[in-house]
């Protein structure tokens, strides 16, 4: 699992920060596209600047009444 911190501007995840528990680096700065308006589910893609692997795919709910998970 990861750590997400994300700004939103009008509703829509522009930048997030995430810590990976599988490893100790510094802190990522990851890019998001939010394919969904729903507030229940987002479906995130994001790109790691650390390293060159593939994009992956995250799934993550955030909550009704507050925005970080």
């Amino acid at each position: 699992m990861a750590e997400f911190k994300w700004q939103s501007l009008n509703g829509r995840v522009q930048m997030a920060e995430f810590k990976s528990q599988s490893s100790n680096r510094r802190v990522q700065i990851a890019e998001f596209k939010s394919q969904s308006s729903n507030r229940r589910v987002q479906i995130a893609e994001f790109k790691s600047q650390s390293s060159n692997r593939r994009v992956q795919i995250a799934e993550f709910k955030s909550q009704s009444s507050n925005r970080r998970v």
